[in-house]
């Protein structure tokens, strides 16, 4: 990576930057503000900079970086907000630290190439995205039912986000911010059926799904439900079962039931695709 690294203490600008020369990096340093803005002028892959300078605060060129931005100071709470700031690290860093901190600066995506989604589902994931700070890190899971869109940047930089739809979960964690927004991808289950959790009372009739995501089942619980759904099933009903951990699957297939798991489609970011044809035929 071609790096600007700027600080004001010889020792700590230079014993950094030969260790980061060492790593294989393209270093350039500078001791100040002015020094900073002046190096600018060129194409970086990332700013290493403390944010207290000689000439004031690093502020002052890191709205002109092209590039993603990390900060470093014994005062993290002073760092500015501002779209370039990536990360803010707190003195004493470890160089190891720092090297896991640059190589998630590369090739971070701005925007998602989301599939295709029903309409009202996909304006939910353009809201969120436009939310985002400009350089936060987005990835997208789609695994036919469900949509989960994450995003990470700097706890700084990261506003607080609101959609119209979905489960949206956000924290922080250290320096990090962290977003997650998971929905319904195109209606699979249909948005009127029941879904409800393992552990909570299933609906009397008609077709529903029960939801593991996130559901600290034990496995003679896990064998309760397989029980329920077959009851279901022997009444005339359809159950979907969405999200089974790989250890409940494993312990089902070792428990000799899973000719009872109540699945027609393969649906749940973990199911195995041998379990879409246990359904049985009333």
């Amino acid at each position: 990576m071609k790096c600007l690294l700027v600080d004001d203490e010889p020792g700590i600008r230079e014993g950094l930057a030969a260790l980061l020369r060492r790593k294989g990096h393209d270093v350039r340093t500078a001791a100040d503000c002015g020094q900073a803005q002046a190096a600018l002028v060129d194409d970086f892959d990332v700013v290493i900079t403390d944010w207290r300078l000689p000439d004031g605060l690093a502020a002052q060129f890191v709205a002109h970086a092209r590039c993603p931005v990390i900060t470093v100071s014994g005062h993290p709470e002073e760092v500015t907000a501002l779209p370039g700031i990536r990360h803010v690290m707190t003195k004493p860093v470890l160089p190891a630290r720092l090297l896991e901190v640059m190589a998630s600066c590369v090739a971070v995506p701005t925007a998602v190439a989301a599939p295709v989604l029903v309409a009202d589902v996909q304006a939910v994931v353009e809201e969120l995205l436009g939310q985002l700070p400009p350089h936060a890190s987005v990835e997208l899971l789609d695994d036919g039912t469900f949509v989960v869109v994450s995003a990470k940047a700097a706890a700084v930089a990261m506003p607080t986000i609101a959609v119209s739809g979905g489960d949206l979960q956000q924290w922080v964690r250290g320096e990090q911010a962290c977003v997650e927004l998971r929905l319904y991808r195109d209606g699979r289950p249909e948005a009127a059926m029941p879904i409800v959790r393992a552990t909570t009372v299933w609906p009397a009739g008609g077709e529903f799904a029960v939801d593991f995501h996130d559901c600290k089942v034990s496995e003679p619980v896990f064998l309760q439900c397989l029980q329920q759904a077959r009851a279901v099933h022997e009444g005339g009903r359809r159950v979907h079962f969405l999200n089974v951990s790989e250890s409940l699957q494993a312990f089902a297939k070792s428990h000799g039931t899973t000719h009872d798991m109540p699945m027609r489609d393969a649906v749940g970011p973990r199911l195995q695709t041998v379990f879409a044809d246990l359904w049985s035929q009333p």
